[in-house]
C-alpha cells in the first residue's frame, strides 16, 4: 500500500491547481472517500507548503479509481488531445481510408461541437475534407448532415479566418517592435483585447490573441493592464474552454513573469515552478523565467541547482534563443554566487561556440551578462575588445527609442575606457551621466539600473558617487529595494 501512495502522491503531485478546480466543479461522488481525497489534493496543489497526508487505510481500488476518474475528466477536455484525434482523422481521410467507427466519431463530435470549441477552425477544415471524400462515394445522407453543417457554420469560420489573418499582419509590427507612435499602440490592443474577450469566437483565435496582447503589453512595460487581462483568465481556466497542460503551462509562466515585473516574487516563483511540471518544447524558457525570479530573491544556490538538473534539455534543444537565454543566466548566476571568474570563462566559451547564433537571436542578453562577469573580474581590455570587434555600440544604439532600452554595453564600455586609462574621470562621469540622461525616470530607476551602478561602483567609487548626486531628486522620489549580500556558497556541478 505505501508503493500505491507514493505513486498516487506523485500522480496527484503533477497536477496543475486549475485542473483540480475543475474536477472538484464537476464532481458527483456517491462515495464520499473520492471526495475527501480529491479535496486532499486540491488543499496540497494551492498550499504545497502545508501538505495533507493520503489516509492509509483506505482501499487501493479507491485511489486506482480516483487516478483514472481524474485522467478521463482531462481527456475529454483537453484541446490538445483532441486536436491529435482530429490530424488522425484528417490523415485517414486525405490517404482515402476512414474506418467506420472513425468516421461515426466525427459525426458525433459534428453534431454537438459549436464555433466557440477551441478547434473550431481545424474541425471544419476537416468537414471540408470528408465532404469531398463523401461526395465522390456518392455518399449522400453523410454528405447532406456534413454541407448543413459547413453551410450553418461559414460565416463563424470566415469571421474568425478574418480575425486571424488581421492579427497576423499585426504581429510582425508588434513582436519585431515596429509600433512606434501611441495611436498604433492603441489599434493592436483593441483589436486583440477585443478578439480575446469576444466569447463568441473560436478558443484558438481568442487564446492567439490573449498572447499577442501579452507581448505588446510585455513590450510596452504595461503590466498593470495585463495582470487585469490574467485575471479574467484565471477564471476562465476554471473551466474546459482553454484546457490543457500545455496551455496551463504557458500561463503559469506568463504569470510568473507579470508577478516578476511587478516585483511580487513569492507569487512569480509560485507560478514559475509550477510552469515547469509539463515539460514541452518551451521547457527551457519556462525554467529561464523561474531563474530570473530566484535570482532577483536572492536564491542563487537554488537557481544553480535548477539549471544543473536541466542541463539535458539545454544540450538537446535545438532552439537557439533559448539556448542562449539559458547560457546567460547560467553566467549570471555564477556572477551571483561571486564565481565571476568562472562565469566569464564560461561566457568566452559559449561565445566562441555559438557566435553567429548570439548575434542573431540574444546578443544584448548574453554581452550584457558576459561584460558584468569580465567587468568583476577586472577584464577591463577584454570588454573593450568585444565591443570593437563586434560593434556593439552601434548595436545597441539601434535600440533607442525602444522600451527595452537600456545602455548597459555602453556604460561597461566607458567604465573600461576609464579603468585601462583611455578615458578621463571627467569623460568618464560626462559620459556615463548623458547615457543616464537619455533614459526616462522609470528606467533610471529600475532594478536593472541600479544593479548595473552598484556592479560599476565597486571599480568606480567617486564617479558613480557623483552620478547618484546628480540623479538624488530622480532616485529619492522612487522606492529602491537595496540589493542583500549574498553569503551562501555552493559545490554544485557545473557543465
Amino acid at each position: 500500500m505505501k508503493d500505491k501512495l507514493r505513486t498516487f502522491t506523485e500522480f496527484s503531485q503533477s497536477l496543475f491547481p486549475h485542473e483540480i478546480d475543475y474536477l472538484l466543479s464537476i464532481q458527483q461522488f456517491q462515495k464520499e472517500e473520492n471526495l475527501n481525497l480529491l479535496k486532499v489534493i486540491h488543499h496540497n496543489a494551492h498550499c504545497p507548503q502545508q501538505p495533507r497526508s493520503f489516509d492509509p487505510s483506505i482501499d487501493k481500488r479507491t485511489y486506482s479509481y480516483l487516478k483514472n476518474w481524474i485522467q478521463e475528466n482531462l481527456r475529454k477536455n483537453d484541446v490538445d488531445a483532441f486536436y491529435e484525434w482530429l490530424t488522425g482523422i484528417e490523415k485517414s481521410i486525405m490517404n482515402d481510408y476512414i474506418e467506420t467507427k472513425a468516421e461515426k466519431d466525427l459525426l458525433s463530435v459534428m453534431a454537438h461541437l459549436k464555433p466557440t470549441a477551441y478547434y473550431f477552425m481545424k474541425f471544419y477544415r476537416v468537414l471540408q475534407h470528408y465532404r469531398d471524400y463523401l461526395i465522390v462515394r456518392n455518399r449522400v445522407i453523410n454528405y447532406q448532415r456534413v454541407s448543413e453543417y459547413l453551410s450553418h457554420y461559414s460565416e463563424n469560420y470566415l469571421r474568425s479566418q478574418t480575425i486571424n489573418n488581421k492579427m497576423n499582419d499585426a504581429a510582425e509590427k508588434v513582436i519585431f517592435k515596429k509600433v512606434r507612435v501611441p495611436e498604433e499602440f492603441q489599434v493592436w490592443e483593441q483589436l486583440f483585447a477585443s478578439t480575446y474577450y469576444d466569447e463568441s469566437l473560436d478558443g484558438y483565435t481568442r487564446y492567439r490573441a490573449l498572447i499577442r496582447l501579452t507581448i505588446l503589453y510585455y513590450t510596452h512595460r504595461e503590466f498593470d493592464k495585463l495582470k487585469i487581462v490574467y485575471q479574467h483568465l484565471d477564471e476562465q481556466f476554471k473551466t474546459p474552454v482553454f484546457y490543457s497542460p500545455r496551455i496551463l503551462a504557458n500561463y503559469y509562466a506568463n504569470k510568473a513573469m507579470i508577478h516578476s515585473k511587478l516585483e511580487e516574487l513569492s507569487e512569480a516563483e509560485y507560478f514559475g515552478r509550477l510552469s515547469l511540471r509539463y515539460k514541452n518544447n518551451d521547457y527551457l524558457f519556462y525554467l529561464i523565467n523561474l531563474i530570473d525570479v530566484m535570482l532577483k530573491a536572492k536564491k542563487p544556490i537554488g537557481a544553480l541547482r535548477l539549471m544543473n538538473e536541466a542541463v539535458e534539455e539545454f544540450r538537446r534543444s535545438g532552439n537557439h534563443y533559448y539556448r542562449i537565454g539559458f547560457a546567460s543566466y547560467y553566467i549570471r548566476t555564477l556572477s551571483a554566487l561571486h564565481q565571476n571568474a568562472k562565469a566569464a570563462e564560461y561566457g568566452e566559451t559559449f561565445l566562441q561556440g555559438f557566435k553567429d547564433e548570439i548575434l542573431e537571436f540574444r546578443w544584448h542578453l548574453f554581452f550584457s551578462t558576459l561584460f558584468e562577469a569580465l567587468f568583476k573580474s577586472e577584464k577591463y581590455g577584454r570588454i573593450i575588445h568585444l565591443v570593437n570587434r563586434f560593434r556593439l555600440i552601434n548595436r545597441e544604439k539601434q535600440l533607442k527609442g525602444t522600451h527595452q532600452y537600456l545602455p548597459i554595453l555602453q556604460m561597461f564600455y566607458a567604465a573600461s575606457e576609464y579603468m585601462q586609462g583611455s578615458m578621463s574621470e571627467e569623460e568618464a562621469y560626462i559620459t556615463l551621466s548623458q547615457l543616464i540622461k537619455e533614459l526616462s525616470p522609470k528606467r533610471i530607476t529600475s532594478q536593472k539600473t541600479q544593479d548595473l551602478l552598484e556592479t560599476i561602483q565597486k571599480a568606480t567609487p567617486d564617479i558613480v558617487h557623483r552620478l547618484k548626486s546628480e540623479f538624488k531628486l530622480i532616485f529619492e522620489s522612487h522606492t529602491y529595494k537595496q540589493s542583500g549580500t549574498i553569503v551562501e556558497t555552493t559545490t554544485g556541478n557545473t557543465f
